[in-house]
């Protein structure tokens, strides 16, 4: 499920220096073993690993569109002892600010049943994200891809499963599908193609994020070659480095991605950047392609040839739901089971309902809000065009009344 400006989609880039080149490559998780499978939790369209950093669990989200192991909370590296090596300044989603973060060498990793293996991390200096207030559940860092280099990567979003394999061959079938593809700092990216809302045909290269809560991105700027559809709605598309991302939402009329897989009216994020920003360094290709779309196929990720595989589901073509309120939600309390406001949508359903920033959701219909996690929440909103859902909110201390009526302005 898709929820409206919701989903963060987190992307990280070095600007100021690299990790060192010389670590083992992922062969070593493997051991002797050919292939392993590793269970992962599906939340909020983001992959969530279990993972051990020096024998303490934490919670971290695999994301092809990261190249490196980023660790959020500085507190934890700093309770464990680790030695800083150098500071850097990295570029947030915002595409327009830089903030600090340290690399720590050799930490000792470990992902269910997998060898031990020591790597580099990057720690933020302050969490920015607090991504437990978007999704309701902890997360503590990202596990970019350089975590697999040397190992196939197969993605079952079905049977919530990562297995790694030495060879490709272990992973695909007669049933999987080429893309086209090219590899950028281990980063996979998609050649496809769009058709816009005045009939043209447009090529795109668009990465292959599983670290994007939200179906399909696109970059603007005033060179750009994508333009906005007659209709859209202003927003946020949720919280990265350095702050909100402001953009827009709307559809796009096709997305192909090869001669098999296409989607049609796709709801799509607009992201835009100042051609005198950190953009100008570090953005490269048109958009991005997130978990929503992702989740219909199996997905196999070869790392040493550099190739994508996909294997559609049977359901890979049923319609995108999203959240259609215009309400975006942060969690917040010791079990994240309190909602708020951050921000209403302009000219959206919750914003003639009367609905403001700040307002704390207490009941919706019969139920208590803590009754639902965050993610049940929002899927109250989801296309249910003509439905009207009665709140009961607090501002400013005082309990008041609401119906919002459902309606999607992109039709």
């Amino acid at each position: 499920m898709l929820r409206f400006f919701k989903n963060v989609h987190i992307i990280i880039f070095l600007l100021c220096a690299t990790l060192a080149k010389s670590q083992i490559l992922g062969l070593e998780l493997l051991g002797e073993k050919e292939s392993l499978s590793i269970p992962f939790e599906y939340k909020h369209n983001f992959l969530v690993l279990k993972i051990k950093m020096a024998n303490i669990p934490l919670n971290f989200l695999f994301d092809t569109g990261a190249e490196h192991i980023i660790l959020f909370k500085k507190e934890i590296a700093d309770i464990l002892g680790f030695k800083y090596e150098k500071s850097i300044n990295i570029a947030g989603a915002d595409l327009q600010q830089t903030i600090n973060a340290f690399i720590t060498r050799g930490i000792s990793l470990q992902l269910k049943e997998t060898i031990k293996v020591q790597r580099d991390l990057i720690v933020l200096e302050e969490d920015l994200l607090h991504l437990e207030e978007l999704t309701g559940e902890p997360i503590d860092g990202i596990l970019g891809a350089r975590f697999f280099r040397g190992l196939t990567v197969e993605i079952d979003y079905k049977k919530r499963k990562l297995t790694i394999h030495k060879s490709h061959m272990s992973a695909i079938d007669d049933n999987y599908e080429k893309l086209q593809t090219t590899f950028i700092n281990h980063k996979p990216y998609m050649n496809c193609s769009i058709e816009d809302n005045k009939g043209d045909t447009l090529s795109m290269d668009i990465l292959l994020d599983t670290g994007a809560g939200v179906p399909f991105l696109l970059f603007l700027n005033e060179e750009s070659k994508i333009n906005l559809p007659e209709k859209f709605l202003v927003g946020n598309l949720g919280k990265g480095l350095g702050g909100d991302l402001k953009g827009y939402m709307g559809k796009t009329s096709k997305l192909i991605l090869n001669k098999s897989f296409s989607y049609d009216d796709l709801i799509t994020r607009y992201q835009h950047y100042e051609r005198d920003s950190l953009a100008d360094v570090i953005v490269s290709r048109d958009g991005l392609l997130g978990n929503p779309i992702l989740e219909r196929f199996k997905v196999v990720i070869d790392y040493v040839n550099e190739r994508v595989y996909l294997k559609a589901s049977k359901k890979y073509n049923k319609p995108i739901d999203y959240d259609i309120s215009g309400l975006i939600l942060y969690a917040f309390g010791q079990e994240l089971s309190n909602y708020f406001v951050k921000e209403v949508l302009p000219g959206s359903p919750a914003e003639h309902a009367g609905i403001r920033k700040g307002d704390i959701i207490r009941r919706i219909g019969f139920f208590n809000a803590n009754f639902y996690t965050l993610e049940q929440v929002y899927s109250k909103f989801i296309r249910k065009r003509g439905k009207k859902i009665n709140l009961v909110l607090e501002r400013n201390g005082i309990k008041i009344k609401k119906t919002l009526h459902l309606m999607d302005k992109l039709q």
